[in-house]
């Protein structure tokens, strides 16, 4: 069979399945090299789990394109809880740290720091630090965001900075943007958007102190959102608490808003929210659910519930079919498919795992390979590339319980 041409051998190897490819490779060298140069095509509509690679949000954070085979086989490493652990970092003192992964950086803030560290093979390099920021004030970073070249921060003085990456420079600082704490922000071409205790939401234009929109929501603003393919939809998650919905899409072009979205649970707050298109957005908060949510209905077309009924403080979601959230006890983290309402996987810090030690996840960012999380005191790695590994598999462990 191996004196055939390649061209017979491809057509071959189409009516194969995937268990099969994968013992075919060992069996020689040229078959390995075939069916890795074209495993694309044999493969190209099995639908992956986290390994997938397909929207430009999850290659511009990975590290490196993995072949149609090591997808495979690292995905079902992220369904049966197969990894090795890292602490990168540790703190005495406790933080609300937040973090953004790029191809090459990992980004993290911490007191009133944000740092960039290189990534490397085993996660990141904790020594090298590519960026160290620090705006005027002795403030804490509350939340950060980078895009292109530029990262925006808001501070718990109610401080805000814009910080050029490519030039290593300020921008702009300005103090007293707002009255208290700016719990998030988002920025897009020439937009950035600020959203703070003090119930206001405001709109500036890049670099221009003097223009400002402002939005009373009349409740604590917890998360904002704009729109990537809409950016005229800023969509905002408030703390409910008020008689003002929890999630509220706005139209900068329109002036108005244009949905109001309640979970109708006071105290529900929205603690952060993502766009999946401009008709459809995701949000997660205190009411222990993410949450799909459809402007064409008006309505939250899909709910999944946390396992444990904790509060879900961040999620990322890969644009195709798989979420991670991070919740507020144990350090604990859940994959999600949003194909079925059950989660698939659930993942547990080991730094958070006595009583005394147990925090929420903050922040959380993952690619293909690594999973990285920030609790109060450490700064986690996950890695899911590796070949062999200790199970830890929490897949089943509510139906188990119930067996017991």
């Amino acid at each position: 069979m191996d004196k055939l041409s390649t061209e017979i051998l491809l057509k071959i190897f189409k009516y194969l399945d995937i268990y099969d490819l994968c013992k075919l490779k060992q069996t020689c060298r040229r078959f390995n090299e075939i069916i890795d140069a074209w495993g694309h095509s044999f493969i190209k509509n099995v639908k992956l789990l986290v390994t997938n690679q397909i929207h430009p949000t999850i290659i511009d954070r990975s590290a490196r394109l993995l072949s149609p085979f090591e997808r495979l086989r690292i995905c079902r490493n992220w369904k049966l809880g197969i990894y090795s652990e890292k602490t990168l970092l540790y703190s005495k003192t406790k933080y609300i740290p937040w973090l953004q992964l790029d191809k090459n950086l990992l980004w993290l803030s911490r007191e009133g720091f944000i740092r960039a560290y290189r990534r490397n093979s085993k996660g990141i390099n904790t020594r090298e630090v590519v960026h160290c920021i620090k705006g005027k004030t002795r403030a804490e970073v509350c939340r950060f965001v980078k895009k292109k070249n530029y990262i925006l921060s808001g501070q718990t003085d109610g401080s805000l900075w814009l910080w050029s990456v490519k030039d290593r420079k300020f921008v702009f600082d300005w103090e007293n943007c707002h009255r208290a704490d700016i719990n998030t922000v988002d920025m897009s071409d020439g937009i950035m958007v600020t959203g703070s205790r003090d119930n206001y939401v405001k709109i500036w234009q890049k670099g221009d102190s003097s223009s400002c929109q402002k939005i009373d929501l009349r409740d604590r603003v917890w998360s904002v959102a704009l729109s990537e393919e809409n950016t005229s939809l800023l969509a905002i998650g408030t703390a409910g608490t008020s008689d003002i919905s929890t999630v509220t899409v706005f139209d900068m072009s329109n002036q108005k808003f244009v949905a109001k979205l309640d979970s109708e649970i006071l105290g529900a707050g929205v603690l952060d929210i993502k766009w999946e298109s401009p008709a459809t957005l995701w949000s997660c908060g205190y009411d222990s659910h993410l949450r799909r949510w459809d402007l064409r209905t008006g309505k939250c077309e899909q709910a999944l519930g946390d396992p444990c009924g904790a509060a879900v403080y961040c999620f990322q979601y890969d644009h195709f079919n798989s979420i991670i959230s991070g919740t507020q006890t144990n350090g604990r983290v859940v994959l999600w498919d949003t194909r079925q309402d059950n989660y698939v996987q659930m993942y547990f810090m080991d730094c958070c795992r006595r009583r005394e030690k147990s925090s929420p996840v903050y922040g959380l960012s993952y690619d293909a390979e690594f999973l990285f999380t920030a609790t109060d005191q450490h700064l986690s790695s996950l890695d899911f590339s590796v070949f062999t590994g200790k199970f830890r598999d929490y897949s089943n462990l509510f139906l188990k319980l119930i067996k017991v």
